[in-house]
């Protein structure tokens, strides 16, 4: 589930709630002081990508690296003035 972020313009104060992507924003109350009068802002995020460590990244590619080897046996591309 995403954090968002709110202003309430009742408190003058800024917080942020762990919500589902389908609630309704227009009717999220304050987490200080209860009130309907809030406003969704707009914010960053931060996604977190599963893969090789970096260091693995820093060798050049071989072909043991790809998982379809065959891909490198295609002949290379002809301009139609070659044919």
């Amino acid at each position: 589930m995403p954090l968002y972020e709110y202003f309430c313009e009742d408190c003058q104060k800024e917080f942020t709630l762990l919500q589902t992507t389908d609630v309704n924003k227009e009717g999220t109350e304050c987490s200080e002081c209860g009130s309907n009068n809030t406003r969704h802002q707009f914010s960053s995020f931060a996604a977190k990508i599963q893969g090789k460590p970096l260091a693995d990244l820093q060798k050049p590619a071989t072909l043991d690296d790809f998982p379809n080897k065959d891909i490198f046996k295609i002949p290379p591309a002809r301009h139609i003035s070659e044919l």
